[in-house]
């Protein structure tokens, strides 16, 4: 029988393992915040053992799963801004390419000193 993560198997039943069903309910939590499964794995495999043991608290790591979380998702959305900014600068004419292009990097350098 293969055990789902999240639980354990005593006495013939399925019974909750409290830390990994919240390392279950982050990975929702995740998602819904809009990252997607190789983000998430990634940031699960940086900040939760792959076993949990004993005296093991996923809260006291979750300040840092979020932060993290939360810088790749404003890379992640500085990317598709600089995507949409570049399909945008091919229908500009050249003077208002310039000018759009350089407040397009003051808005990109201002992120990326926030993201670091």
């Amino acid at each position: 029988m293969d055990i789902p993560y999240g639980y354990e198997l005593k006495n013939g039943k399925l019974v909750v393992k409290p830390e990994e069903a919240k390392v279950v309910k982050l990975i929702y939590t995740l998602s819904g915040f809009g990252l997607n499964e190789e983000d998430i794995t990634r940031l699960l495999n940086q900040h939760v053992p792959k076993e949990t043991k004993k005296g093991y608290n996923l809260d006291d790591d979750l300040y840092e799963i979020y932060l993290s979380a939360y810088k790749l998702k404003l890379a992640n959305l500085v990317n598709e801004f600089e995507e949409s900014a570049e399909s945008l600068v091919s229908s500009l004419q050249d003077e208002k390419y310039d000018m759009f292009r350089q407040q397009t990097q003051d808005i990109l350098s201002s992120i990326h000193s926030i993201i670091k």
